[in-house]
């Protein structure tokens, strides 16, 4: 046999070896999806979260994104410090007395930023700040609405005990101000709304903004820092999903809001509104201490924090959000 005729008989053999090759290689699983646990509020803030998942952006970058709604804040942060969560999203003052409690958690980014996601609802009779002066007001135990009437008393020069300062749960804020229980409350949206949509305009207006008392917030996102440092790429392709969703929220808006209106089981309307009142964009900048560590000393002042000082060069780790930034979008 010469060698052409060698060489051609070879060939059936070469090309089946080369096909169960093809084969073999198409038939290899997909690598599985990394699975994290995300908790998430009741409320359009935590959009973002929701659009990577029903947008396809946590499965273009192979996450399986099981998503838990808790009821408010301090529960989601104390899944995610246990472990029972892997990643969890809420302002600073959320997270503070967990900070001190714990070393388990470390801030990878800020979601979403505001100077008007709270707002303060009046008695119409109520024409300024200064009227609330010896007014019965309600607050959200525990939360930045506390740190709000520090605030609003900084503001018009006069002690906090200005106030008679009345612990409300959110849901029962606007049924007391339309029973003249309190003649003004600080909360987050959309109870301010409701307080005005169940009174009426006659009765209940707007008076301020968190902003017009001069509070930023910073909506921080936060991981379990167990799951975050033995899964670091996953936490680099968890915040590039997340930096992804919240450029495709400010390029589709009235998609935006059609998915919160959904997820938060609310009017398209109502949730347009909450959405305005945020800058959704994946950051991490100084700004988010500067305000933490002015509301950690009222906190302090308080005894509502004790024990050493947070070492925020600690507790906020950028290493995954620069790498996230970083990454090519696929």
């Amino acid at each position: 046999m010469t060698k052409i005729n060698a060489s051609l008989a070879r060939i059936p053999a070469i090309v089946g070896a080369i096909a169960i090759g093809l084969f073999s290689f198409s038939a290899r699983p997909a690598r599985a999806a990394d699975t994290v646990r995300i908790g998430v509020g009741v409320d359009p803030s935590f959009t973002t979260w929701w659009v990577a998942k029903d947008r396809g952006f946590f499965k273009k970058y192979n996450i399986n994104a099981e998503i838990t709604q808790f009821s408010g804040g301090p529960d989601l942060a104390d899944a995610t410090m246990s472990g029972e969560m892997d990643f969890g999203s809420s302002g600073t003052a959320t997270w503070m007395p967990r900070f001190v409690r714990s070393e388990a958690l470390l801030i990878v980014g800020t979601m979403a930023t505001s100077t008007n996601n709270f707002k303060m609802a009046a008695l119409t009779s109520i024409k300024s700040l200064k009227d609330l002066e010896g007014k019965r007001v309600g607050t959200v135990a525990g939360s930045t609405t506390d740190y709000l009437w520090a605030l609003v008393a900084k503001k018009l020069n006069i002690p906090e005990t200005k106030f008679d300062i009345v612990p409300v749960t959110p849901p029962e804020l606007p049924a007391a101000l339309d029973r003249n229980d309190i003649q003004a409350f600080f909360s987050w949206e959309p109870w301010p709304s409701k307080s005005v949509e169940i009174s009426g305009k006659d009765k209940v207006h707007i008076l301020a903004s968190s902003g017009d008392v001069g509070y930023f917030q910073s909506f921080v996102v936060v991981g379990n820092k167990t799951f975050v440092q033995s899964h670091p790429d996953v936490t680099v392709r968890l915040l590039s999903a997340m930096r992804d969703a919240s450029d495709y929220m400010a390029n589709h808006h009235a998609d935006a809001v059609k998915i919160a209106a959904k997820r938060n089981k609310m009017t398209p309307q109502m949730a347009e509104y909450i959405l305005s009142l945020y800058k959704f964009k994946l950051t991490l900048t100084n700004r988010v201490v500067m305000g933490a560590k002015t509301e950690e000393a009222w906190m302090r002042s308080k005894d509502r924090l004790k024990g050493n000082p947070i070492d925020w060069t600690k507790v906020i780790d950028r290493t995954y959000f620069d790498q996230a930034m970083a990454m090519d979008k696929k």
